[in-house]
């Protein structure tokens, strides 16, 4: 009997236990994929519709969801007071409430709802950005989301009197006053190793709750950080505007984001970095490297001490650069010795900041063969004005190395 129980469990007990761990496997798999996709539905993504009558032309309005949108003056929201002397010290402009950026952007309330349009409805075609798609130099398109002149004119003045005097890490590069590519470049001249990477869709990962804090950050209080946050940002279309479950339309959003083509994003980028640059600054350090920035394009360089540790360097920068939310396009890492050419955002710096030869022989034929044939005989792409083009090229091959811009501005001038 005891044998035959025993049989009987080894022939049924076991692939019964496994079968119930596999199923308690699944339904818990399944729970959080439903969960999920649940939370993608709502982060990267908002599903509209419109009357089917309409023909999809109409009003589109936001599908029902259990988190409601709160406008910055909600009284469901916490309120934080602005830091009155944090505000001093930067010399920014003092708003502490709704009334105060009223009066700062010179709209009404209405007005300015309509700018930062919560997202609860809005009209095809009646949107404050105009969108259009375009392609990469290598691959993959880029959306550009560029503000009506209302709202441009009020992004510019945030840019102006509060981004634009806020201070940066000092290894960031892009679109600060007084630096450049070619600042960028000088700190990774005449190092044996040079890495550079880039991070993918840069923009898409700086959200509106990262602009927000950005804010905060600054010295204002919630209310203020959330309507400055909402004039920033924008939840570009998807695609185009299809039919649905039940004929109604639908189009899909994508989060709000700091968006390219508005007058704030470059400057909110580098602020939103700061924990980024520091950690990363952190790390260089730790290697015996040097770390810049700029935009979304991250180089490092060093000597042995950093050629030495690149494994272990290489998992802490992915730790980090994930840790702060965003994301690594592997395809663009590089790896530049002394031996060959290095180049750090155009910009060759193997023994000094140089212009690349190629690049040089290029704009040198195009001069040497526009004295022959005309400028218009080498306008292939046809530029509106091909001589300016020109003298910019030359220019910065002038920045670059100042005796060779110098004959190709005279050869120019000569034509």
């Amino acid at each position: 009997m005891f044998a035959l129980s025993t049989w009987m469990w080894v022939c049924f007990g076991g692939p019964l236990a496994l079968f119930l761990i596999l199923a308690l496997w699944i339904a818990l798999e399944s729970k959080r994929v439903s969960r999920a996709a649940e939370h993608m539905n709502h982060v990267s993504g908002k599903t509209w519709r419109c009357d089917p009558a309409s023909g999809g032309a109409g009003e589109l309005r936001e599908t029902t969801s259990p988190r409601r949108v709160l406008l910055p003056n909600s009284k469901n929201l916490k309120q934080t007071p602005s830091n009155v002397q944090r505000l001093s010290e930067l010399d920014l402009p003092l708003l502490e409430n709704t009334d105060d950026v009223l009066r700062w952007t010179g709209c009404d309330f209405k007005a300015l709802l309509a700018l930062a349009n919560p997202g609860r409805r809005v009209r095809p075609g009646k949107s404050n950005y105009i969108e259009w798609a375009a392609k990469k130099k290598r691959y993959g398109v880029r959306i550009i989301c560029s503000p009506r002149p209302r709202l441009k004119a009020i992004q510019r003045k945030i840019k102006a009197e509060i981004l634009d005097r806020a201070p940066v890490n000092g290894a960031t590069h892009g679109f600060v006053r007084t630096r450049s590519i070619v600042t960028n470049a000088a700190s990774h001249v005449g190092r044996k190793l040079i890495v550079n990477l880039d991070l993918r869709d840069f923009f898409e990962h700086i959200r509106v709750q990262q602009v927000f804090g950005v804010f905060r950050h600054l010295g204002y209080g919630s209310e203020v950080s959330r309507w400055l946050a909402r004039l920033c940002t924008h939840s570009p279309q998807l695609g185009q505007p299809e039919r649905g479950i039940g004929g109604h339309w639908v189009m899909r959003r994508a989060p709000r984001h700091a968006v390219q083509g508005a007058p704030t994003s470059p400057a909110l980028a580098n602020l939103a970095c700061l924990r980024l640059d520091r950690r990363l600054a952190g790390l260089a350090k730790k290697f015996d490297a040097t770390y810049t920035r700029y935009a979304d394009d991250l180089t490092f360089s060093g000597d042995e001490p950093f050629k030495r540790g690149m494994i272990r360097f290489l998992l802490l920068l992915h730790t980090i650069i994930r840790s702060e939310g965003f994301a690594e396009n592997y395809r663009k890492r590089r790896f530049m010795r002394s031996g060959e050419r290095q180049q750090v955002t155009g910009v060759v710096v193997n023994r000094r900041v140089n212009v690349a030869r190629d690049e040089y022989d290029r704009l040198k034929a195009i001069i040497h063969n526009a004295k022959k044939t005309g400028l218009d005989a080498q306008n292939r792409d046809n530029r509106p004005d091909f001589r300016a083009y020109l003298l910019g090229r030359a220019a910065h091959v002038a920045q670059l190395n100042p005796d060779r811009g110098r004959r190709l501005i005279e050869a120019l001038r000569s034509i």
